[in-house]
């Protein structure tokens, strides 16, 4: 049987003691069971939604029968990254659910309506920052910004899903990467004091784009990192003092010994399945060397590949680095983190993140090992 989530005290169970010592000093789990006892007049439709559920061949009294135990005795494995207090509960129920690919017709026709939209047009629909824009047309203003520096890269391509296509090759990760990069050197060359770059794509209406032609978000701050980036600095930094080790290295050799991490040959950066995904499908590029890493566009390209082969239309993408200038000795260890996270179909009308999301444990669905094995 291949790995799998709900497998994970096995998992782990067959660790050599070093690899032990790392993941418990990173994570912690546990597991559980939810008992659900539906009566018997909806044992029919149980047998309908989630006839995955059983190897035996459909249809049969046993089939019906493995179906019915196992929705009443879920299996549940909570993952907890004891550093910085991320976790995520996994259902074997929602697990095992195989992911469908759907016709993508209609929105591709949405996407098309759009077109001749500003992003289209921007030197005649889009502002530009005090200091002009980057490459001709490829940057712009955000006309309602975030902070005092909000720009964006707008892509060549009007369909956000080009990635889709063999045409869109790394050398268009790169372009985004190298104008994002340029952008954010000219707003700390003309405000020394913006020094906190924050990158971001959101592909789609489901990920809260607004403008549905492909582009990237760029934000810079003053006097102090965004929240969740800081946070993030400050955890590994405990770390360090509790422990004498690089939490980064860490994070990266425990999903290694897991089965969960992909490092090509001559390439500076690994991809991680995370263990503690924030929402569906999340998959984290660790970049050793900065946004100039060998490797990083083709690693991400790789990952806009593996949302292709499993049908994600609508995803976050967000990038976490060390401020603009002079690395600061707290910043020393902190390396570039792109993270990419499936926000659901396009076509459904209910939100991907609840209660549950924004103020405890992430609910999930979709199997990191799974993910891992479309990795390869």
């Amino acid at each position: 049987m291949p790995p799998a989530i709900t497998k994970l005290d096995e998992i782990v169970a067959t660790l050599s003691p070093e690899d032990r010592t790392r993941f418990d000093r990173l994570y912690d789990f546990n597991r559980s069971t939810a008992r659900v006892l539906p009566p018997e007049t909806m044992e029919d439709w149980i047998t309908g939604q989630f006839k995955y559920l059983s190897e035996e061949p459909q249809g049969t009294p046993e089939w019906r029968a493995q179906v019915l135990d196992r929705v009443r005795h879920q299996p549940i494995v909570h993952v907890l990254n004891r550093v910085t207090c991320q976790a995520t509960l996994f259902n074997a129920v929602r697990a095992l659910k195989p992911v469908e690919a759907k016709d993508a017709t209609e929105i591709e026709e949405e996407i098309e309506k759009t077109r001749g939209g500003p992003f289209c047009r921007p030197l005649q629909l889009t502002p530009e920052n005090t200091f002009g824009r980057i490459g001709g047309a490829k940057t712009c203003a955000n006309v309602a910004a975030y902070d005092g520096w909000h720009g964006m890269v707008i892509f060549e391509e009007h369909s956000p899903l080009a990635f889709r296509e063999d045409a869109y090759r790394p050398e268009q990760v790169a372009d985004m990467l190298a104008v994002a990069r340029e952008w954010a050197a000219t707003v700390h060359a003309e405000d020394t004091e913006a020094r906190f770059f924050f990158l971001m794509w959101n592909c789609l209406w489901k990920a809260a784009a607004s403008i549905i032609h492909g582009h990237a978000q760029m934000v810079v701050g003053r006097k102090f990192h965004y929240g969740k980036v800081e946070r993030l600095r400050r955890d590994a930094a405990a770390y360090r003092a509790e422990h004498g080790a690089d939490y980064f290295e860490d994070f990266v050799a425990v999903h290694e010994t897991l089965g969960l991490a992909d490092r090509r040959d001559g390439e500076a950066v690994t991809t991680l399945a995370h263990l503690t995904p924030i929402k569906e499908r999340e998959l984290v590029i660790v970049a050793d060397d900065g946004l100039d890493s060998a490797g990083l566009p083709q690693a991400l390209w790789r990952a806009l590949k593996i949302y292709t082969r499993l049908d994600v239309k609508a995803f976050n993408m967000a990038v976490y680095m060390p401020p603009l200038g002079d690395r600061k000795k707290e910043w020393a260890d902190f390396p570039v983190q792109v993270y990419l996270v499936d926000r659901g179909d396009p076509a459904t009308k209910s939100a991907d993140i609840g209660g549950m999301e924004l103020y405890t444990s992430s609910v999930v669905s979709s199997d990191p090992f799974a993910l891992a094995e479309a990795m390869k």
